[in-house]
């Protein structure tokens, strides 16, 4: 080994041991965050406004953005926000009116994610209606921050990969598939700008058409760790097109073609829930591995498919150099993905009985031909390649596009896991996605409601410790509406009936839509006399 490349190698790992330094004490601070309490609290009826709404959550986490609905309808972004450790404290409008107000909030986890919620209070007495929620769901932000994601993915992976391959297994000048791979990088920046105004507008779960404004892309750079990943991918993609213009064979070349790769593990590792999972002394270095690994092996494709169509005497080198090098990275990459894919499904129900578990499964799935491909290649077709079989490198051409097809396929499933959370930030609180319960009272009657589950789609509403004065009681009859005035649907009614448990349930609903829904109890208490109880269920998107 010459001395260059010792240097270059000392000079790599003092550059990787910084980078692992650096992602362990970002993602030491970062967890996924959850409300604990709100003060006032959800369906509270208060005697006299209050001047502030405080949230508490179980880690430290950012706000993006709050809005509060007066009883009119009239929609309110509230400006003065405070953060007290762990808490949120939202300052009110003053002098606010008798009647029912709806807070939407969202805020950023720690992991990158933003999370939201909403809560109802009262000032005086409840509205006779609720006036609804803002929305938080919007098609064409979700649908533009997948793609932004899978085009600077495809940079990362075809470009930065790509230079990699170019570098330090093709070492030629013109370099093979050079035009694909720059091309590939200016895709990948060209993204960059466009996910972090995405993510913006995801941040604040606002429409497609507030792109312009200062507040999204502030939200979007700097309001969760994603907008800082972005930023390191953004320069990982500007260090390997430097790489390709210093030419592949020089020793500036190789040095940033590396630095780019370590840059993009960096990325990787900075944001998202996987980097922000305990053990994260474990984790933080496996999504490190993997991310690099994956640039190594799957953005190797294209430039080893354009030396096999192009052949020549490089070609039985390349071929050696390549098979040699890939089962040691197949093997830490296989290693780091299932050390990650334990950590964050847990079950192996999960797999199946989750979002998260379902995408994992499709990539699983598109994996294993990748990986088939990958043996098919080395052990079959690479051997009569090097020594000149005609036929056997035009199989292998073909193999190798077709792993570029896969390849490109799981990328588009990678962008998906932006929607999903992992069944482990699921299990931290379980009742967020299976069952969203609530207290309500109005005129000395309370019960708890609760929606199973809180998704669109078939649901089932429970009333249960029912109080009346504070003593428990049985009611005459109790029916329950749901409706989503903003969009014009419903009301839906059912009547509730009591089971064995002595829980109250009202079956049969079917809700179109996921976002806040208006839930109305009507308990008959006596012959003359009917109390309707009122709040908001905030209802997740249904599995596809």
């Amino acid at each position: 080994m010459s001395g260059f490349h010792v240097r270059m190698l000392r000079v790599s790992a003092a550059f990787c041991a910084a980078v692992f330094s650096l992602a362990l004490s970002f993602a030491a601070a970062l967890a996924h965050a959850q409300l604990i309490s709100a003060e006032p609290a959800d369906g509270t009826v208060l005697a006299t406004a209050p001047d502030r709404l405080t949230l508490t959550f179980s880690e430290p986490a950012r706000p993006l953005v709050a809005r509060l609905v007066h009883p009119d309808g009239r929609t309110e972004v509230l400006k003065e926000v405070g953060e007290k450790g762990s808490a949120i404290v939202l300052t009110l409008p003053p002098e606010l009116g008798n009647g029912t107000y709806v807070l939407s909030w969202r805020v950023a986890s720690s992991d990158g994610h933003p999370i939201g919620g909403g809560l109802v209070f009262s000032v005086g007495a409840p509205s006779a209606v609720v006036p609804p929620a803002a929305e938080q769901s919007d098609l064409s932000v979700r649908v533009g921050l997948w793609l932004a994601r899978f085009l600077l993915l495809l940079g990362l992976v075809v470009g930065v990969g790509g230079t990699a391959f170019n570098t330090l297994i093709g070492r030629s000048d013109p370099a093979p598939g050079a035009r694909i791979v720059k091309g590939a990088l200016f895709a990948g920046l060209a993204a960059a700008p466009l996910l972090i105004g995405f993510q913006g507008l995801d941040a604040l779960g606002a429409p497609f058409s507030d792109a312009a404004t200062a507040d999204v892309w502030e939200a979007g750079l700097w309001a969760t760790s994603y907008g800082r990943s972005t930023l390191l991918a953004a320069t990982a993609i500007c260090v390997a097109y430097a790489a390709g213009q210093a030419r592949y064979r020089s020793r500036l070349g190789i040095l940033l073609s590396v630095i780019a790769l370590l840059l993009v593990g960096v990325a990787v590792a900075s944001a998202g829930h996987a980097s922000t999972t305990s053990p994260r002394y474990l984790t933080v270095p496996a999504v490190f591995l993997h991310a690099v690994t994956v640039l190594l092996w799957i953005g190797a494709l294209v430039p080893l498919g354009a030396v096999l169509i192009r052949g020549g005497a490089a070609l039985p080198i390349v071929l050696r150099r390549f098979s040699r090098a890939i089962p040691a990275i197949v093997a830490v990459l296989a290693l780091s993905g299932l050390l990650l894919a334990m950590v964050q499904v847990q079950s192996i129900s999960a797999l199946w009985s989750t979002d998260y578990g379902r995408v994992l499964l499709a990539k699983l799935a598109l994996v294993a031909a990748l990986f088939l491909f990958a043996a098919l290649n080395r052990f079959y077709l690479t051997a009569p390649a090097v020594a000149g079989d005609a036929g056997a490198t035009r199989r292998l051409t073909r193999s190798v596009g077709a792993e570029i097809v896969v390849a490109t396929a799981v990328i588009a499933v990678l962008g998906l896991w932006r929607f999903t959370p992992p069944p482990r930030a699921i299990a931290t609180n379980p009742a967020l996605f299976e069952v969203q319960e609530l207290r309500a009272q109005k005129e000395g009657v309370s019960a708890a409601l609760s929606i199973h589950p809180p998704i669109a789609g078939p649901v089932r509403v429970e009333i249960g410790n029912l109080l009346l004065d504070g003593k428990p009681f049985e009611p005459i009859g109790i029916s329950v509406d749901l409706d989503k005035p903003s969009y014009g649907i419903g009301p839906f009614t059912r009547e509730a009936r009591r089971a064995s448990d002595g829980i109250y349930h009202a079956d049969g609903f079917v809700l179109p839509l996921d976002g806040f829904w208006i839930v109305r109890v009507t308990i008959l208490v006596s012959d003359f006399r009917s109390v309707t109880l009122m709040d908001v269920f905030d209802v997740r998107k249904a599995s596809r």
